[in-house]
């Protein structure tokens, strides 16, 4: 028998890391990416047209999933999350709660906010009690299956967003959302499948690599949600594309500079210290976007929840660029 397995299924706990990181960034991932994914889903129905009945009722479905796999991450998440990603408001904002209201509202789309209370009700660790006593072990094997779990459903999900996306791409159905959209959030899937891998085979690795590997990942989103906030922006609102093409083109620029990931220690400080600036603008651009849909208040083909998500995505962001790196911090968001 293979160390580390135990017969019909059960995992060793020596296949699991003997520290509580492990807990805590399993649960962390999926308190930001399964909410994430299943958006994305949301998203995707409103997008197909009525007579795609098929496509709807399976996005449907597999939103449906990812409700379960935030669902079960709440439950075992209360006094295992670190303070600051509480706080830092990548899980929620002060404006998630009405976004998905509203949302719901005006695609009659079921949107289970009650996942988002248990979310906003959580305690943070605190420090204190994170050994690997008995109770410890049970939570980590806990949150193995419910890493496996959620990497199926996302492999899932980016086999239908392909699918999808073949489908428009052969004119085969359309859909109210851009293909590169599909594009988009198929990279967002490749991502939370990777970290989960990584967690999962207990793979390290050295925090500057990682660095450099987050920000080539989350420019590249930004920039990309700057160019779809510009084409979804009604043209009458010519001062916020403006700004939104800004944003894009500011985070060319950062990407250039990144080249292929091989940049000097010194040269990566500035780049850094420059993304966090971009990017704490750009979070703000976003939040007052938000405000202002919510308000009824701006011309666009934004869903308010669309708006409140992408805003969480920049707040993540900016919490990865403040982490402490050997002998260099960024800065902090």
């Amino acid at each position: 028998m293979p160390r580390g397995i135990l017969w019909k299924g059960v995992v060793s706990m020596s296949t699991l890391p003997m520290t509580g990181d492990f807990i805590r960034e399993s649960l962390e991932l999926h308190l930001f990416w399964a909410r994430i994914i299943k958006e994305h889903l949301i998203f995707l129905e409103s997008g197909f047209m009525c007579k795609d009945a098929d496509w709807m009722q399976e996005a449907d479905a597999l939103k449906c999933s990812f409700e379960e796999i935030l669902h079960e991450a709440n439950c075992l998440a209360d006094g295992k999350v670190g303070i600051e990603v509480m706080k830092s408001g990548e899980l929620f904002t002060n404006k998630t709660l009405k976004a998905e209201q509203k949302t719901q509202e005006l695609t009659c789309i079921p949107i289970n906010s009650q996942l988002t209370v248990e979310t906003m009700s959580l305690h943070p660790y605190m420090g204190v009690g994170m050994g690997m006593v008995p109770c410890e072990q049970e939570i980590a094997e806990q949150v193995y299956a419910l890493n496996e779990k959620a990497l199926a459903c996302a492999c899932n999900v980016y086999e239908f967003t392909d699918r999808a996306l073949k489908a428009i791409l052969q004119c085969c159905i359309t859909s109210h959302n851009f293909p590169s959209l599909y594009e988009h959030q198929m990279k967002e899937t490749e991502m939370y499948m990777k970290q989960i891998r990584k967690l999962q085979n207990h793979q390290y690795t050295d925090p500057t690599c990682h660095m450099v590997e987050m920000q080539m990942f989350w420019d590249h989103i930004m920039k990309e949600h700057a160019e779809v906030i510009s084409h979804l922006l009604d043209p009458k609102e010519k001062a916020m594309i403006t700004r939104a093409d800004h944003f894009a083109q500011a985070y060319e620029q950062l990407l250039n500079q990144l080249g292929n990931g091989t940049v000097p220690d010194q040269s990566f400080r500035r780049i850094t210290n420059e993304t966090i600036r971009v990017t704490g603008e750009f979070k703000d651009f976003k939040a007052a976007g938000t405000d202002a849909i919510l308000c009824c208040q701006l011309r666009s083909l934004i869903l308010p929840l669309l708006a409140d998500h992408v805003l969480r995505e920049a707040i993540h962001y900016l919490r990865i660029l403040g982490l402490p790196l050997p002998e260099f911090k960024g800065g902090k968001g």
